[in-house]
């Protein structure tokens, strides 16, 4: 695991790449180096620092193959063993490297059969290209941007990208909607003009002899193919038993529900597998999983770590997050997902999570939800919709203080489309409109199809926005600034073809979620686990807010550094001097405040 960073320019510039190597250092700190390589009149920059997961010191980068081609990853292959047996070249690798550039350098096309997480920047000597490449679903991230002298840049990370490019970034207004209604950035271009990322499953050609031309294509995953499905139990013993392959011990997240345990029981009582785990408990009972955990480990008789969230501690763990937000996420799950990752990475490399699962497997209560508005006919429909519209327009000078926006939105909206009505259900923005109902339906159109039962488009939204523009940007920033892996095995190609073509749309009910994982557990010994309910991963905003947050977000406010929508001065002046919030109030409060500090830290322009 690593960050990579690179550029191209006319000059050979030794002191920049080591500056911009150094700044990413925090992703890798067992290695650092960089090359560079002339190519024509132009020179290729290429940067690394290593976190050593796999292999000795020969697994370090730039590697470089006999034949010159290079590159630097940032990256797992999770069936390392099916690559090797398809290179057959009798070479015993000692880690994925030096066999992912093996394998590029037989055809670059090759990362199309790569089941991993991963981002590349690959050199081929012979075809005088460049290749930026990641996987299917983004879950490494790559940005880059094109100077106005000619010269690209790329990272990891968004803050070292703007620090070391020479542009001044300003924020496009007009996709600050987009921003806040999807709680997360779907394409960062839309937000800083001029600044791009590789997108899932997106391989990238520069040619360094023709100008630095592009070219892409984009490489998908195929699910249709039912073959490659087995016994749930099989499945997952194979998957994780190779997310346990490294050369240091690989541990677990334990969250206390559902997705997590699943992963502990398989490792410990079918793989035989000693993992530790770690988890994050709160002096608040409201957010505590405490009773599970200590369950799960009792049961299974786990070493465990637990860290507790000191709610008086608050103000220094949101200081302490933001300030290493190397990436943009508003998710305010961010903060204790960083902190449990601070402290883990005291004990160990590397860990495995149960993220996917609720998006795989209908996780989430909104599907219920969503099934109950369902049953109504539209008619009715249409006339709650009529009646909602009605009593919001009689209770406008009270509405912030009556209830909670997110539900009269919800039901105002009632009528429209199930899949708009999904994202109204998601969304910590209230304020909605017809325009931003309009912005809504025009993204959500290009990831549905009318062959897919609606369930399964659903599933299809909830990877393409909230696992790509909340879940995973939150690990990877939270975990690699603590020097973290974190390996997701749900997300595995496998898990995701199961998943996919195993009727999917019975694992939710109008009683339950995850279905199948709930059947599943019930198997094992931690069947308890469906008798309690997941608090969810958060942590105490209303405190944080009442005592630290509220004061220095009016100020910011007064003091127009407070960053919303221009046409909802009068709404967020409501939101922020109330004297109570809803839930829903406090998420959208922290997405401004999160959005305006990330912008002021990387002297973004509004």
């Amino acid at each position: 695991m690593c960050g990579i960073v690179g550029f191209i320019s006319k000059e050979k510039n030794q002191n920049l790449i080591e500056k911009f190597v150094n700044d990413i250092s925090h992703r890798g700190p067992d290695s650092s180096n960089y090359s560079i390589i002339n190519v024509g009149n132009n020179y290729l920059h290429l940067g690394s620092a290593r976190l050593s997961i796999r292999g000795d010191s020969r697994e370090n980068m730039p590697m470089v193959t006999e034949s010159k081609n290079e590159i630097v990853y940032n990256g797992e292959v999770f069936d390392i063993n099916k690559l090797t047996k398809e290179l057959n070249n009798n070479v015993n690798y000692l880690g994925d490297t030096r066999m992912l550039l093996d394998y590029l350098s037989i055809d670059e096309e090759n990362v199309k059969n790569i089941n991993g997480m991963f981002a590349f920047a690959f050199f081929n000597k012979e075809k005088k290209s460049l290749y930026l490449g990641r996987d299917k679903l983004g879950i490494k991230p790559l940005f880059y941007t094109e100077e106005h002298n000619g010269e690209i840049y790329f990272s990891s990370e968004l803050s070292s990208l703007m620090k070391f490019s020479k542009k001044q970034y300003n924020l496009n207004k007009e996709s600050l909607n987009k921003l806040f209604i999807f709680n997360g950035v779907k394409n960062i271009n839309d937000l800083l003009p001029g600044i791009k990322s590789v997108e899932p499953g997106e391989l990238l050609t520069i040619n360094l002899q023709q100008e630095y031309k592009f070219t892409s294509k984009s490489f998908k995953n195929n699910f249709s193919d039912n073959s490659r499905t087995k016994n749930f139990e099989v499945l997952m013993c194979e998957v994780i038993k190779d997310h346990l392959n490294a050369d240091t011990s690989v541990d677990l997240f334990l969250s206390g529900g559902l997705d997590s345990s699943i992963i502990a029981y398989i490792a410990k009582m079918k793989l035989e597998k000693e993992v530790r785990n770690f988890s994050m408990v709160f002096d608040d009972q409201s957010y505590d999983e405490s009773k599970n955990i200590n369950n799960i480990s009792n049961t299974l008789s786990l070493e465990t770590f637990l860290f507790t969230f000191n709610k008086n501690k608050v103000n220094e763990y949101v200081s302490d997050a933001m300030s290493n937000m190397n990436s943009l996420v508003l998710d305010y799950s961010f903060v204790p997902t960083f902190l449990l990752s601070k402290e883990t990475s005291k004990y160990t490399k590397a860990v495995m999570s149960g993220d996917g699962a609720d998006e795989l497997f209908g996780g989430y209560e909104w599907y219920r939800g969503l099934k109950y508005f369902n049953l109504i006919p539209y008619p009715l429909k249409v006339l709650i919709s009529k009646i909602i519209n009605e009593s919001l327009s009689e209770i406008e000078d009270t509405k912030y203080l009556s209830f909670n926006k997110k539900i009269s939105y919800f039901f105002k909206h009632i009528a429209s489309d199930p899949y708009i009505q999904m994202v109204l259900w998601q969304s910590s923005y209230q304020n909605f409109d017809e325009q931003k109902l309009r912005i809504i339906s025009n993204e959500v159109k290009k990831y549905i199809s009318k062959n897919n039962k609606r369930i399964d488009n659903y599933r299809n939204l909830d990877l393409n926005f909230y696992l790509y523009t909340n879940v995973l940007p939150k690990v990877d920033i939270a975990s690699m600034s603590n020097s973290l892996e974190v390996r997701p095995p749900y997300l595995d190609d496998r898990v995701q073809s199961f998943a996919i073509n195993n009727k999917y749309s019975n694992n939710v009910s109008f009683l339950n979620t995850k279905i199948f994982l709930r059947k599943y557990i019930d198997s094992s010994n931690l069947k308890f686990l469906n008798k309690s309910r997941k608090q969810g991963f958060g942590f105490p905003i209303s405190f944080w807010l009442k005592n630290f947050g509220i004061e220095t977000i009016r100020q910011m406010f007064n003091e127009n550094d407070l960053i919303f929508l221009e046409n909802d001065y009068e709404y967020i002046k409501k939101l922020i001097f109330k004297e109570s919030f809803t839930p829903n109030d406090e998420r959208e409060i922290w997405s401004y405040f999160v959005f305006s500090k990330w912008c002021k830290k990387n002297n973004i322009s509004y």
